[in-house]
């Protein structure tokens, strides 16, 4: 009776500690589901609202005049998982970079796609003031070669203040390959800025968010120039309601607001994700995505040029 009683205060301890501490999302995250390798789980466990009442994001306090990098698995994601920071950072003088790791291509029409995806991103960009890059990461096949992992490190290694990416655990199995192509990266450059995580189709566990209220059209606006997306699937419908409903974590109120979450981490934490990639059985890891699997198998097995 003594040792329960002893354990359920050690829990609200922990869940206090969390609450309030600009590490607790991630910290918590490690300390209840890192020994699992059953990503099924940890991904679905992230989705509970029950975390609301545990973890209480902090607001990310906007820099000035910093230098910012912002990579994406695919043209549509940057501005999908982060449009409306972007927005508020440039306002702000910061300069921003967005990088774009896949070519887009689609296996009905691989050319014309690779084509259109690059304008749209163009006229995104352009329309921001941001610089692109793009890596050329073959979409279809997924195959990262040396010079694939040799250019990310030239991007990653330059002065950047803070690295905008995709959550690890976002469900797309191409988003977790590109995550874990620039964790072994970071690692290995032993990053030392701080890196903030975005989702896109799963939602992450936060501990900062950005209050995105007063740039929610622009950032719908922003989207519509993907036009060869929204014509599969209206994301910026869907954008738009999962920023309504992030707003759960504010107090209540009756206005509608909208908020874009975060995972914010130093860079070596990257390192606990890619771990947690390492030990849990592929087929799971890709959702039996064969092209992720293969190229991932190479990945693991592949040195990072080091210049």
């Amino acid at each position: 009776m003594i040792r329960r009683f002893l354990n359920k205060v050690e829990s609200i301890y922990k869940y206090k500690y969390f609450a309030n501490n600009e590490k607790g999302a991630y910290n918590f995250l490690l300390d209840k589901i890192y020994k699992s390798t059953d990503i099924n789980f940890i991904e679905n466990c992230l989705q509970l609202d029950y975390f609301r009442e545990i973890l209480i994001p902090q607001e990310f306090k906007i820099p000035q005049n910093k230098n910012i990098l912002v990579l994406a698995p695919h043209q549509d994601d940057e501005i999908i998982g982060c449009g409306g920071t972007i927005l508020k950072l440039l306002k702000n003088n910061n300069k921003l970079t967005i990088g774009f790791l896949t070519n887009g291509a689609e296996l009905s029409n691989p050319l014309d796609s690779i084509k259109i995806r690059h304008k749209e991103a163009k006229k995104v960009c352009n329309d921001l003031g941001c610089k692109m890059l793009e890596l050329g990461l073959d979409n279809i096949s997924m195959n990262v070669t040396d010079n694939h992992l040799k250019v990310l490190v030239e991007w990653i290694k330059k002065d950047w203040d803070y690295i905008f990416t995709i959550w690890p655990l976002d469900q797309p199995p191409k988003h977790r390959l590109c995550s874990y192509i620039i964790g072994k990266i970071c690692s290995e450059l032993e990053f030392d800025k701080r890196i903030l995580f975005y989702a896109v189709h799963t939602d992450l566990l936060p501990n900062f968010y950005v209050d995105i209220t007063d740039e929610i059209n622009t950032k719908q606006d922003l989207l519509k120039n993907y036009t060869s997306q929204l014509m599969h699937q209206r994301y910026d419908h869907m954008s738009k309601g999962l920023d309504a409903w992030r707003s759960r974590f504010l107090q209540n109120s009756n206005k509608e607001r909208y908020i874009e979450t975060f995972t914010y981490v130093s860079s070596k934490s990257f390192k606990d994700f890619n771990a947690i990639y390492e030990k849990t059985p592929l087929n799971n890891l890709f959702k039996g995505n064969r092209v992720c699997i293969r190229s991932f198998k190479k990945l693991i097995k592949q040195n990072i040029i080091m210049n």
